[in-house]
């Protein structure tokens, strides 16, 4: 089911009700098989349960008083025949709400995968890594929690009150009425618990969220760590958002704790209110001892699903905060999207141009002001620039990880606003700085763009990349799994599988950001030559800061402040004496020192 279907409105809240019928609604309704025979098992159990109390009346008055034998058999018998259909009822209620706890997580967890792999880049800096995690595996599983128990214990816990009662006014209805009058007690502590069950809820699945994100961070970088040396500080960061998580989750613990036995001593004055008015009926004559042992027997039972009903208030509040947090996900916005009629890309020549483009972020800052450039079919440009002077910004406009503010973006004529994304990426090849290696096999990881790629072609782009010869070195050769990060590689290898994942996905357009900047010098030159191998008779895009490996570049544009300050070839802007010859100098000296 795409989340588009039921994205929510202005008009929708994150309230209880809303976000119930919503669940209800989209998620249960698809189960609603599986949910029949679940209500089924649990109207079984309901009904079994109040015949167990109803017996117990004939049982004192036709049975134990009279001294029949008989009688007192048959209703034990019965008693355990039901106990053991109640026993078979609660297996398929367990498996059948299991199911379908699973299922609506396994639904929730794709949508928000789908939705989050659709975002721009901007939302990946306000939801790091950690927190998306948290918010996929653990409140989703609270999520599941509390959607089983709404069915498991509040549908059965509620027949099972439903037939007790009524079981209570067949014994007596003056009893029965002097109990409900005064049951409404226990609702008032059930209310407020509930609501701080679910903003403490929030707060520890928050403070979960920060440890994960914390955890991922520094297991991620654990060479930085621990060549820093610190790892005693790491340590008293992690032990401070354990801490966090530990006070938050005392605090539900605590609300927990209260809700119960508060209920229970309610209950207990209701019971003992309930017990001196019974002792002056039966006094008086006008009430059977076997019908007050049944009323009561029904009393009694009461007690768990009533408790079952309190915590089941406590662990929908839990479920309903982590299921704001996945509707958070699953209903933020898509800013870069297919427009109405949007056609495919269709590339001829590879020609780009950038028409007055300016480039603003949410936050109000301005990135790119007024570009305009451009880019011959097949030739070769490359933007340098200080630091923040908004180089990959420009780069990352081109395949719309950002939509831009102002102005056009064509290849070969074609607004790429009026294009579809996937025709528009499918067009492109991109190596950065960073190289993405999946936990996967080197053979897979080249072929990440093709998947159906032959092994001849995987092998055919990893001897251009310069890469076939330290693949089929490792003792698995292109089957060799990666690990996390392709920690088994150096940066070079990882440059070279990047390129060869480029040249196979064989775009048109090639875009390099910082493609080498990250590698010593004997790397950086095999690098180097691979990337001139994939460059060739492709229009190429680079980054870079190194401004040695771009000399090469039919056009050179030099950024400042998000503008384009000069542009020509490197002979050129360096006869001009202008900031691009300033850049080049200082490296030359660095080098030179060096």
């Amino acid at each position: 089911m795409s989340p588009r279907k039921h994205r929510a409105s202005h008009l929708d809240t994150y309230d209880t009700w809303p976000m119930l019928s919503r669940i209800l609604r989209h998620y249960l309704w698809n189960h609603k098989r599986d949910l029949s025979w679940a209500g089924l098992a649990m109207f079984i159990i309901a009904v079994a349960l109040a015949l167990q109390a109803h017996l117990i009346q004939p049982l004192f008055d036709n049975g134990l008083i009279s001294g029949r034998i008989g009688v007192i058999n048959t209703i034990i018998f019965t008693i355990v025949g039901l106990t053991i259909i109640r026993g078979v009822a609660t297996y398929y209620q367990t498996y059948y709400m299991e199911s379908v706890g699973q299922r609506v997580v396994a639904t929730m967890q794709d949508e928000m995968y789908s939705q989050t792999l659709r975002q721009h880049l901007g939302f990946f800096a306000t939801n790091p890594t950690g927190t998306l995690t948290s918010r996929f595996v653990s409140d989703l599983q609270r999520l599941k929690y509390a959607v089983t128990q709404i069915f498991s214990s509040g549908l059965r816990d509620s027949g099972t009150i439903i037939g007790l009662f009524g079981n209570m006014l067949l014994q007596d209805v003056k009893l029965t009425l002097l109990t409900m009058i005064i049951f409404p007690l226990t609702v008032l502590p059930i209310r407020k618990f509930g609501r701080l069950t679910r903003k403490y809820s929030r707060v520890n699945q928050e403070s979960t969220a920060r440890m994960a994100h914390h955890l991922s961070q520094t297991l991620q970088h654990i060479r930085q760590v621990q060549s820093y040396t610190q790892e005693k500080n790491e340590s008293k960061r992690m032990m401070a958002r354990v801490s966090d998580v530990l006070d938050s989750t005392l605090r539900a613990v605590r609300i927990r704790a209260m809700s119960s036995p508060s209920v229970e001593l309610i209950g207990t004055i209701v019971i003992a209110a309930i017990m001196l008015y019974a002792g002056q009926r039966i006094a008086d004559g006008t009430l059977t001892t076997g019908s007050f042992a049944s009323f009561m027997a029904s009393l009694v039972m009461l007690s768990r699903p009533l408790k079952g009903i309190t915590n089941l208030n406590n662990n929908i509040q839990e479920g309903l905060a982590a299921a704001q947090r996945a509707f958070e996900i699953i209903d933020a916005p898509l800013t870069i999207t297919d427009e109405s009629g949007a056609t495919a890309l269709t590339v001829k020549k590879g020609a780009i141009n950038f028409s007055q483009v300016t480039l603003t972020y949410t936050d109000g800052t301005t990135a790119l002001s007024d570009i305009n450039l451009a880019i011959p079919a097949g030739h070769t440009v490359a933007f340098v620039g200080p630091s923040g002077a908004g180089k990959t910004s420009l780069l990352n406009l081109l395949p719309r990880f950002y939509n831009i503010s102002h102005g056009h973006i064509s290849i070969d004529g074609q607004d790429i606003s009026h294009v579809t994304l996937k025709s528009l990426r499918s067009q492109m090849g991109l190596v950065t700085q960073d190289v993405a290696v999946f936990d996967e096999s080197i053979a897979a990881n080249i072929a990440y763009g093709n998947p159906k790629a032959s092994q001849a072609s995987i092998e055919s782009a990893a001897r251009a990349a310069a890469a076939h010869e330290f693949i089929s070195a490792l003792p698995h050769g292109y089957d060799t799994v990666l690990g996390e990060n392709g920690l088994k590689l150096s940066g070079g290898q990882k440059q070279r599988l990047a390129i060869a994942r480029a040249i196979l996905k064989n775009a048109p357009i090639l875009m390099l950001d910082e493609a080498t900047a990250a590698l010593d010098t004997a790397s950086e030159k095999d690098v180097q030559k691979a990337l001139q191998k994939l460059s060739k008779d492709r229009t190429t895009l680079i980054v870079a800061h190194r401004l040695s490996t771009i000399a090469h570049a039919n056009t050179i544009m030099v950024l400042d402040s998000g503008k384009i300050v000069e542009q020509g070839s490197h002979a050129a802007l360096l006869k001009k004496k202008g900031l691009y010859y300033k850049l080049w100098s200082m490296q030359a000296n660095a080098e030179d020192a060096a």
